[in-house]
């Protein structure tokens, strides 16, 4: 594989397809395995987009929540613009991942898109966008988690909320 094709493969495939077998066929996930592996051993930074907006509904089988290795190895100042463009995507699996991703890389200027995803209706989204604010450290995102405690209805991301406060109050 070279980098064109690696690059070629994530633009055709934005996002790639939800996970079942009928359209995420294994033989698409492998390449898609192989791409992230290309750039793991050969980083450039015309990835950091593509691989922001290729995530499709479900995990990829597994291979998505290992595409963070590729994108640490870039600065904040490389990831954090392509990181707020794709969580305002139209795309729900492109919105959650990148909102998982936005945890490694804590900004101020993730907050406002962030914030959106507090009022999205899937849980997930939102437990991965509170989980996200709470890496950065800044009174804007602390009032957001608080405001988001009063509002919550969901268990699960009620309990990752009030683990997350404690973890900021200690």
């Amino acid at each position: 594989m070279d980098k064109n094709e690696a690059i070629d493969f994530l633009k055709n495939n934005q996002p790639l397809p939800e996970d079942n077998i009928l359209e995420l066929h294994p033989e698409l996930i492998k390449k898609y395995d192989d791409v992230r592996k290309y750039f793991l051993a050969n980083p450039d930074p015309i990835c950091i987009p593509l691989f922001l907006n290729s995530f499709g509904n479900g995990s990829g089988f597994g291979v998505y929540q290992l595409i963070e290795d590729v994108l640490v190895k870039y600065s904040h100042e490389q990831v954090v613009p392509h990181l707020i463009e794709s969580l305002n995507s139209k795309w729900y699996g492109v919105r959650y991942w990148t909102a998982q991703i936005a945890s490694l890389f804590p900004d101020k200027r993730l907050i406002d898109p962030l914030k959106k995803l507090l009022k999205e209706s899937d849980p997930d989204i939102r437990s991965a966008a509170i989980t996200a604010l709470a890496q950065i450290n800044d009174y804007q995102a602390l009032r957001l988690i608080k405001n988001a405690q009063l509002q919550e209805d969901d268990p699960s991301v009620l309990e990752i909320i009030n683990d997350v406060l404690g973890d900021l109050e200690l």
